[in-house]
């Protein structure tokens, strides 16, 4: 098992202050000094992990939204891509969002702030190029809106990532708001 999912793993059950080096390593079927060969730290090692998480799921919802052929339908793609990653690796997510708090100074912090404004970027560019296609209403705040977007996919995300009840039923229902929300900002007629 590579070092990355052992502390993955490692991170899910126990938290970051309940995982030491030497669990991970012993996760890993490796030895501490071997661990340290390639992280300097329990820190640089769990950078190493969210940023290889960061990475597969934007490949992963990448890929679904290239497929839609309006920036809406790959909002909407998006939006469903992330609730399937986040219940497919729950484990992995769940290691992720305990990684965060506990990495209170230093870079580490940032590792999450960084990824939402990445996620405002993309998600404020596909609104303005839905602007430009003319099938988003001009006058829409895209900065405001895609704050709300992303916000409520980060529902999605926490409540995956920490095994809790989503807020919604079902898939269908979460969609089912993704699609109304989308629909306040159509252009109709």
């Amino acid at each position: 098992m590579s070092i990355i999912k052992a502390a993955e793993r490692c991170l899910a059950r126990r938290g970051y202050y309940s995982c030491t080096t030497s669990d991970i390593a012993a996760e890993a079927g490796i030895t501490e000094p071997v661990l340290y060969q390639h992280f300097r730290d329990k820190a640089d090692l769990v950078e190493s992990m969210r940023n290889a998480a960061v990475e597969d799921i934007s490949k992963y919802v990448t890929r679904r939204v290239l497929r839609k052929s309006t920036p809406l339908e790959g909002l909407r793609e998006a939006a469903e891509a992330i609730f399937d990653y986040t219940v497919r690796h729950r484990s992995k997510m769940r290691a992720y969002y305990y990684s965060i708090p506990e990495l209170g100074s230093g870079g580490l912090r940032k590792s999450p702030v960084q990824r939402l404004h990445r996620l405002h970027e993309a998600v404020s560019y596909m609104l303005e190029e839905a602007q430009r296609q003319g099938t988003v209403k001009k006058d829409l705040e895209v900065a405001n809106f895609a704050w709300s977007f992303i916000s409520l996919v980060e529902i999605i995300y926490i409540a995956n990532a920490l095994g809790l009840e989503v807020p919604f039923r079902d898939k269908g229902e979460y969609m089912d708001l993704i699609e109304r929300l989308l629909a306040t900002v159509k252009v109709t007629g």
